[in-house]
């Protein structure tokens, strides 16, 4: 019994001490991104890498921290004018179905784009682009690329549209772009 009563123990202090990590991990997130709203890029690298060295605890908490620590560093990378950058933290953020914020880490893409090439190279690239599905992640995910060729660029993103590839080929970008938030962006 007395051993019984020691593990409960120290589970519920492991728990304990495991949601305080979280909070700790998040609350420096959101110092990072109070330092970036203030323009302070250095002082927003520095919380958002002492978040990062922080233990989530595996599973969909962590995949979810993760990318959102990726989408705050991608926004330091757009104020600091490395468009490439930012866009390579992106393409690396992946699943809605683990917690990511895709709306979010598309209109951020394009924001790059944008900010990289212009408004009208990019709308011009999407006006020729064919979508076509991502091989790797469609099974889990609504998941959509488009090669922009005159960017030398393939942007894939997250439409709340599920299509199989027989469907894909007669639906227009412009109708599956719709759904999106980052069509706001460009038309």
């Amino acid at each position: 019994m007395k051993t019984f009563l020691t593990l409960c123990l120290l589970h519920l202090c492991l728990v304990v001490h495991g949601q305080d990590h979280t909070k700790k991990g998040y609350s420096y997130m959101e110092k990072s991104q109070r330092k970036l709203a203030q323009g302070k890029l250095a002082q927003a690298r520095d919380y958002l890498e002492i978040a990062r060295k922080i233990d989530f605890h595996g599973g969909n908490p962590e995949a979810t921290a993760h990318s959102r620590m990726n989408l705050i560093e991608a926004q330091i990378l757009l104020q600091e004018k490395r468009y490439d950058d930012a866009l390579r933290v992106l393409d690396t953020t992946h699943g809605a179905s683990f917690g990511v914020n895709c709306l979010e880490r598309d209109s951020l893409k394009i924001v790059a784009l944008i900010n990289k090439h212009g408004l009208q190279k990019v709308k011009a690239a999407f006006t020729k682009a064919v979508v076509q599905m991502n091989p790797d992640t469609a099974q889990f995910d609504a998941t959509y690329c488009v090669p922009l060729n005159d960017l030398g660029y393939t942007f894939c993103f997250y439409a709340p549209i599920i299509l199989t590839e027989e469907e894909l080929k007669s639906y227009p970008l412009a109708a599956l772009a719709k759904e999106c938030l980052f069509y706001q962006l460009l038309f």
